[in-house]
């Protein structure tokens, strides 16, 4: 999968990407410069600002928690004309919960499968707000861009119909940004002195990983779209999510 048309230039952010030009199961694909995923914002530069105007991007889904948005800030974006939604996955800082203890494993795909119990009101919210164009070009993101945006990223693509491989491989992008993600991590004020002590599976981007989530996915609630409308979210606003982020047939390619 090509990565160097997808990736922003930005200095500030190592994993801002486009969910552009990927194919459905039924022939079409996603429309390119509406919906990005990203790692944290708050070191951007104005030329990285000069750069997310050109795009016209109108929206923010922050998925990181209150400790982390508390200590690095929502950085120069803040003051820009955009809306922001802060939905945070994990209720706690170090990623634990008193709702639901994660999985005493580690294994990553049950951790993403965790994510979606603990984290199921900040998923809501975020589908919520991508499923309404009005709110897009639409970035959402976490620290590094992997796990929670990874998960998000997974549901927005298996709802709007994008063939599995490919959000096996979107996911496995990050991979190629790990080096530059944990030298920005290693300067930041909430992860900073963490780094070290992450479990070498939690620093790896590799498309198991997802292939493993998607099965779990499919085999507890049978698809994205079908936990989406269990927890509450309106099958309308699933089908103007797939209408408005899949080009109908013979639509030019943006």
């Amino acid at each position: 999968m090509e990565t160097r048309e997808r990736l922003l230039p930005l200095v500030g952010a190592c994993n801002f990407r486009d969910l552009g030009g990927y194919p459905t199961v039924d022939g079409r694909q996603t429309r390119w410069g509406q919906l990005f995923r990203s790692d944290t914002l708050h070191e951007l530069t104005g030329a990285d600002l000069d750069v997310l105007r050109g795009v016209g991007l109108a929206s923010i889904i922050d998925l990181r928690t209150a400790t982390e948005v508390g200590r690095t800030g929502r950085g120069p974006l803040g003051g820009e004309p955009i809306a922001y939604l802060h939905a945070s996955v994990l209720q706690e800082e170090g990623g634990e919960s008193v709702a639901a203890p994660a999985p005493s494993d580690d294994d990553p795909a049950e951790r993403y499968l965790w994510y979606l119990e603990v984290g199921r009101q900040a998923f809501t919210e975020a589908l919520g707000m991508v499923a309404d164009p009005s709110n897009h070009p639409l970035v959402f993101h976490c620290a590094a861009g992997k796990d929670r945006t990874g998960v998000l990223a997974a549901l927005i693509l298996d709802i709007v119909g994008v063939e599995r491989s490919v959000i096996v491989d979107d996911y496995a992008i990050t991979a190629t940004r790990m080096g530059l993600i944990l030298d920005r991590l290693r300067r930041d004020p909430v992860w900073g002195g963490h780094v070290a002590e992450i479990p070498p599976e939690r620093v790896h981007a590799d498309g198991t990983t997802m292939a493993r989530f998607l099965d779990l996915l499919y085999q507890r609630h049978g698809g994205a779209r079908e936990w989406a409308l269990e927890v509450g979210v309106a099958a309308q606003s699933l089908d103007e999510m797939s209408s408005h982020l899949v080009m109908s047939s013979g639509s030019p390619n943006h």
